[in-house]
């Protein structure tokens, strides 16, 4: 294993965590909000400049309907967070004032639309690469021969944070955030910080998880009729 490959995961768990500090926009002043912005597309163009082999080999695979499912939600990040910075440049007002549009009201809009899309792809992004984290976990934790309990446990601890998920997912409106018909009466300001990371960290895992387990029946499938 790369020595390399941990620093870099660990790099992207934090923009996916910034994903979401930057969706806490009312527990915090609009200058954090902006910074955490540009912290993450700092990542952002960290991540893919690791990955740049991996764009120059794209057009050299085989592609299987699993590689098809992961160039797409590349395909769809990359879309997102394109739209993200444009709109947070054209709404900016502490960070990058002089890039700022008058009457911007339909591009907050836009760019609170496309922040909980990125959350969403980001998480099934991160599922189709769980199996590279997995790997690391062992390597980092010198787990080499496999075992059935520990299996078990943390199939449990990922069915039970799916759970969770869904129920955040209900809870936080999510689903009618990425219709774009949420309202600010689906904020609930007495909620702890702690609780709101809780929660889309929850429905992160959900995602995830989904597209992670997807797959292996993806592969599983082709590999029965093969």
């Amino acid at each position: 294993m790369s020595r390399i490959l941990p620093f870099r995961l660990l790099l992207d768990f934090l923009a996916v965590v910034l994903i979401i500090a930057c969706l806490a926009y009312w527990w915090l002043d609009n200058l954090s909000h902006e910074l955490f912005g540009t912290a993450l597309l700092a990542l952002v163009i960290v991540h893919n400049v690791f990955n740049r082999r991996w764009y120059g080999g794209v057009a050299q695979r085989n592609m299987n309907a699993v590689r098809l499912v992961n160039l797409a939600m590349i395909a769809c990040l990359g879309i997102g967070m394109t739209v993200m910075l444009v709109t947070s440049l054209l709404i900016s007002r502490d960070a990058f004032p002089f890039t700022a549009a008058g009457g911007a009201f339909a591009v907050r809009e836009i760019h609170m639309f496309a922040g909980y899309w990125v959350l969403l792809i980001v998480s099934m992004h991160l599922g189709t690469r769980w199996q590279v984290v997995m790997n690391v976990g062992r390597g980092v934790f010198r787990i080499s021969a496999p075992n059935v309990y520990r299996t078990a446990a943390l199939r449990l601890a990922a069915l039970a944070i799916a759970a969770r998920g869904l129920k955040s997912s209900v809870d936080t409106g999510f689903g009618s955030k990425l219709m774009l018909t949420y309202s600010l009466d689906m904020w609930d300001f007495n909620e702890s910080s702690l609780e709101f990371f809780l929660n889309y960290g929850a429905i992160v895992g959900m995602f995830a998880c989904g597209m992670h387990y997807g797959l292996r029946l993806a592969r599983r499938s082709q590999r029965n009729t093969s």
